[in-house]
């Protein structure tokens, strides 16, 4: 039900971060990339476990998961992070067929020698796997496009411009990031021909602070920019099977955290 939204979601993440791997002049490995046919729990373990290890990460490289799909949580979940519901044609069990965010991505992923973590998740929250809100109706204004002016022009450098880039994504210490669309009992709202509004507006952030500027360059500006705007649109629908506002509509908060040495 909600596979053309991820396709936007996977089309627009990946041309993100082929952009700023350019921007910042960065070599890029070719994305492990899960989907379809291959979709499974054993695919994500086997990307983490052996993929990304024969890679080599160490202190200057940048790691990125990313997860768009169905999501969900127990009522005994420790982590306030949702659960990946990777289920196929095979098995649709959400109890054999998950994978949480947190201890079974981020806390794995962390430890595989990278100086930057990021692990990002585009899905619900809530206490019971299942589709029960309608957001295509939300008339969300299109993106403008973002003039992806090159750091250096005439081997004359702006420093002002091309630190924004390099103050996300480069720093001496390690840094891990996690984030995902919503907190404990929310929806992630989205629709087909935008995506999930989470990524969306995650896209219109990192290149309205790379390229144009416009928003300071730390991580909290970044999820702040999300939250304020997938919160908005997320008011679209009623949502009576999940956290809703006094007016019945969907509440949607974007949960995120970040750790240093």
């Amino acid at each position: 039900t909600i596979g053309k939204r991820c396709e936007e979601d996977l089309d627009g993440i990946t041309y993100l971060f082929d952009e700023i791997a350019d921007w910042l002049d960065f070599d890029e490995v070719e994305p492990d990339i899960i989907k379809g046919d291959q979709f499974s729990k054993a695919a994500v373990n086997d990307a983490i476990d052996n993929w990304l290890p024969s890679q080599q990460p160490d202190k200057n490289d940048i790691v990125i998961f990313y997860y768009s799909g169905n999501g969900f949580r127990y009522a005994n979940d420790a982590s306030d992070y949702p659960r990946m519901w990777l289920k196929n044609g095979d098995n649709k069990d959400p109890q054999i067929n998950n994978l949480r965010i947190e201890e079974d991505v981020y806390d794995r992923i962390i430890k595989k020698g990278a100086g930057v973590n990021i692990v990002l998740s585009d899905c619900c929250n809530t206490y019971a796997p299942g589709e029960n809100a309608n957001f295509d109706n939300a008339n969300v204004p299109v993106r403008q496009k973002v003039e992806h002016k090159h750091k250096q022009s005439n081997d004359v450098q702006n420093s002002d411009d091309d630190d924004y880039g390099d103050k996300l994504f480069i720093h001496e210490q390690p840094v891990s990031i996690l984030a995902t669309a919503s907190e404990k009992n929310e929806f992630a709202a989205g629709k087909k021909d935008v995506g999930g509004f989470f990524t969306y507006y995650l896209v219109e952030a990192l290149e309205s602070c790379i390229y144009d500027n416009k928003i300071e360059p730390a991580w909290e500006n970044i999820f702040k920019y999300v939250d304020e705007n997938a919160s908005y649109w997320a008011k679209s629908a009623a949502c009576p099977d999940a956290k809703h506002n006094e007016q019945g509509r969907c509440v949607q908060t974007v949960e995120f955290k970040m750790s240093e040495p």
